[in-house]
């Protein structure tokens, strides 16, 4: 099975990303509706975090329906939330608006600075999977792990890590307060 980061970039050179982006969000909510104990997290492209008629295709969809938007998390990678880090900040902050959560996923993968986790106004953070692979083994991912979990927390955002392979992982990663 390819990976998305395969044929995700393929998707967006043919265009169809925001089609796609589109049918994911429907789909979503649909399934939120289906299921009042479901919590969904879909990522979303840096393509579609600028388009103005997907955010409003979401609006339309959760507007009135806090049950739904609470239980809905919009992700977008980190470096796509770094692309125009004020039109990011504005289209996430328009989706917290509308009752929804926010996640910046894949984080640390790219040159996020302190400013931007504030800036960007996220609910939670996701830890890129190349600092948690071996974690127990690796003493620089670890400080990594903490800094980022001192700050996250000072925000008040919740972090998740990616790719956790292993029991060891697992418990450094709940004994220092990740979800």
């Amino acid at each position: 099975v390819p990976r998305p980061g395969v044929f995700i970039p393929i998707i967006e050179q043919l265009g169809l990303v925001r089609l796609i982006d589109r049918y994911v969000l429907d789909l979503a909510v649909q399934a939120l509706i289906d299921n009042p104990t479901l919590n969904l997290a879909i990522n979303i492209s840096g393509l579609t975090s600028s388009d103005q008629s997907w955010l409003r295709t979401l609006s339309a969809l959760v507007k009135n329906k806090p049950e739904i938007a609470q239980r809905l998390i919009i992700e977008l990678t980190e470096t796509s939330a770094l692309t125009d880090i004020e039109e990011s900040a504005r289209f996430l902050s328009a989706i917290r608006e509308l009752g929804c959560r926010v996640a910046v996923d894949d984080f640390g993968a790219g040159f996020t600075s302190f400013r931007h986790l504030k800036t960007l106004t996220l609910d939670i953070v996701k830890i890129d999977g190349s600092f948690v692979k071996n974690l127990t083994e690796n003493v620089d991912n670890q400080l990594f792990i903490r800094n980022l979990l001192g700050l996250a927390e000072a925000y008040g955002m919740e972090t998740v890590a990616e790719c956790v392979e292993t029991q060891e992982d697992a418990r450094f990663l709940i004994g220092e307060g990740v979800k």
